[in-house]
């Protein structure tokens, strides 16, 4: 009996433990797997993860620090910031050389995005730079892109456009090469800050709501409020208030997925700063001083300092606007990295508004003065950004705001000797002076955006044919097919090649081959329509989209351009010389994918050029 209750005990308490560790094995989750998930439900996600904590401290230090990763990543999402902030410094102390890199790199990720929100943008850089080696080390390509793309954010936030243009450029290449749509949607929602930064808000809208488009295919509500936030703010800065205002109450609407009330500053301090642009500044202090009693970032607590100011001047209540102005220069002052940016100078403005407001004209027209010109630096210094390195009249325009200058410096000197006789017309020289300031200013902004506009269509044109080049036509090939569904749309491409074009070369010399290339881009200008994209993609090879088009139509189109080839003189006294191969191949149920669509069109082309040339083939 005593030998059969011991039996008993020893296996009850074998089964006692091996419950114990089936429960613990079934709490043990796999946080390296969870992004989608927390991307579509951060709160619950968050709530998950949180429901873990006392299991998570028996796990082993790589599944421990998954579990941080993962809290830290709900926490941002859902706008946790002090707790984001803590869990990544715990994980930080916890990292050894021989933590997986990919939990190193997305803590210093993490660690970026936290010195960015502190303001310490030039440590924020280091940081995130130092995750994109170890992600680019590891061949974690999608982290390596997220980390490109929020350094290149970080550039532009100093004013760094033309680095920031050409990291954003790199990682939307590599990111759509990997089709990833959430990559793209993040870099198109960065391109879109940009481009605000930078004064071209119809190009900042564009790229906004491609990506808000993205995050609702996708659902993810936190993306979604940060794209409507990026709307909103883009049409303050370009003055489209009811816009404006319209997208920040969006935001606010949007922002229920996380029950964070501290959120709600973001959407105060966008209504407050744009019914204070607008003008309408009693209901602009109210929203101001309700988004300060929210706990905020502090370049955004400066800027909400600095526009109260401006509508205190405007009110007439100076001392208040004075007070107000210096809690934004202390504000400024914890942020060096943006000292000496358009948003800093701007309380120099204010200071000489203010100035002005109390009588005090001297004073206020040097303080201006001031602003004007190093605003004036910046405006040239962006403006060539966006031509990256191309400082095409910058010489020309910079001798037009310095004569400017020197014109309404001789203008103040003489209002400065009439001071004592005439006060009022002192006030009248000082508006002339900023009228021509801001005349010189609007001068270089719009000279500028011309050039702009060349250098883009430079990207995507071929130098030699005028048509579209390589790159663009096949991207566009992507986009278009991507972005609908193959099995219902009609869409064709023609491949055109000429034929014994090294004979040309050879005969004639390659300026005449150049001059033919030229003559079939020309004809093919005359013959696609407008709604068709032709393009050169090598030496003398053309290829055609032709969309909503079936093969049969576009059989038809590419005969009449195979006639009008063979009716034009290509080279003086040899009519007959120069002909063309035509391959053409359309969308259809077993070719549902660009590669596959140029392929067809490709061996068509081929089979063309096998049956004697000079003629279309339909694959």
């Amino acid at each position: 009996m005593g030998k059969a209750l011991k039996t008993y005990c020893a296996s009850f308490i074998i089964l006692f433990f091996s419950l114990i560790v089936d429960t613990r094995a079934s709490d043990t989750v796999d946080f390296s797997h969870m992004d989608d998930e927390i991307f579509l439900q951060p709160w619950l996600s968050y709530q998950k993860i949180i429901g873990k904590q006392f299991v998570a401290e028996s796990y082993n230090e790589s599944q421990y620090l998954w579990w941080l990763v993962r809290k830290a990543q709900a926490e941002n999402l859902i706008y946790f910031y002090d707790d984001f902030n803590n869990t990544v410094k715990l994980a930080m102390t916890i990292v050894t050389a021989n933590t997986a890199i990919e939990i190193q790199a997305r803590l210093n990720l993490y660690q970026g995005i936290i010195h960015r929100r502190q303001g310490n943008y030039t440590l924020s850089k280091e940081v995130l730079s130092k995750a994109l080696i170890q992600a680019k080390e590891a061949n974690l390509s999608r982290l390596y892109i997220y980390g490109k793309q929020e350094l290149a954010y970080t550039k532009t936030l100093t004013e760094l456009f033309e680095t920031s243009l050409v990291d954003i450029q790199e990682a939307y290449v590599e990111a759509f090469a990997l089709k990833d749509q959430l990559l793209i949607a993040v870099i198109n929602e960065t391109y879109g800050a940009i481009y605000g930064y930078l004064h071209d808000y119809e190009k900042s809208i564009e790229y906004y709501q491609r990506a808000l488009e993205s995050y609702k295919y996708l659902n993810y509500p936190a993306h979604i409020a940060e794209a409507i936030y990026g709307l909103a703010s883009t049409y303050r800065y370009w003055k489209k208030y009811d816009l404006a205002v319209e997208y920040f109450n969006r935001y606010q609407q949007s922002i229920g997925y996380t029950p964070n009330s501290n959120i709600s500053f973001f959407s105060a301090y966008g209504l407050g700063m744009t019914y204070a642009e607008k003008g309408d500044c009693e209901l602009a202090i109210t929203t101001i001083d309700k988004a300060l009693t929210l706990k905020g970032l502090v370049d955004y607590n400066a800027e909400l300092y600095k526009r109260k100011a401006s509508c205190l001047v405007t009110l007439g209540q100076l001392d208040a606007a004075e007070e107000a102005l210096f809690n934004a220069a202390s504000e400024f002052s914890k942020v060096p990295d943006v000292m000496g940016t358009t948003w800093q100078l701007e309380v120099i403005k204010i200071s000489g508004e203010l100035a002005h407001a109390r009588g005090d004209f001297d004073l206020g027209y040097k303080m201006l003065e001031k602003y004007y010109s190093q605003y004036t630096e910046l405006i040239i210094k962006k403006s060539s950004s966006r031509l990256v390195k191309v400082r095409t009249n910058l010489e020309y325009e910079r001798q037009q705001i310095t004569q400017a200058l020197e014109k309404n410096r001789s203008k103040v000197e003489l209002l400065e000797l009439e001071k004592s006789k005439n006060n009022s017309a002192q006030e009248i020289y000082f508006n002339i002076f900023i009228v021509c300031i801001g005349l010189a200013v609007l001068i270089v902004i719009l000279v500028q955006n011309r050039n702009n506009k060349k250098m883009q269509m430079l990207t995507i044109k071929d130098s030699l044919s005028g048509v579209f080049n390589r790159r663009y036509i096949f991207e566009y090939l992507g986009k278009i097919i991507s972005g609908s569904d193959p099995t219902k749309m009609e869409l064709s491409v023609v491949i055109i090649d000429i034929d014994d074009f090294k004979k040309v070369n050879d005969e004639f010399g390659h300026p005449i081959g150049d001059a033919v290339i030229r003559r079939v881009a020309d004809i093919g200008k005359e013959v696609f329509r407008q709604s068709d994209v032709f393009g050169r993609i090598g030496g003398e090879e053309f290829l055609c989209i032709l969309p909503r088009t079936n093969t049969s139509e576009a059989k038809r189109v590419a005969e009449r351009f195979l006639t009008l080839i063979n009716q034009t003189k290509m080279i003086s006294g040899y009519q007959d010389s120069i002909t063309v191969s035509i391959g053409i191949a359309g969308i259809s149920k077993e070719c549902i994918d660009e590669k596959q669509l140029y392929i067809n069109a490709d061996q068509a082309l081929y089979q063309a050029k096998h049956l004697g040339k000079n003629q279309v083939n339909v694959f």
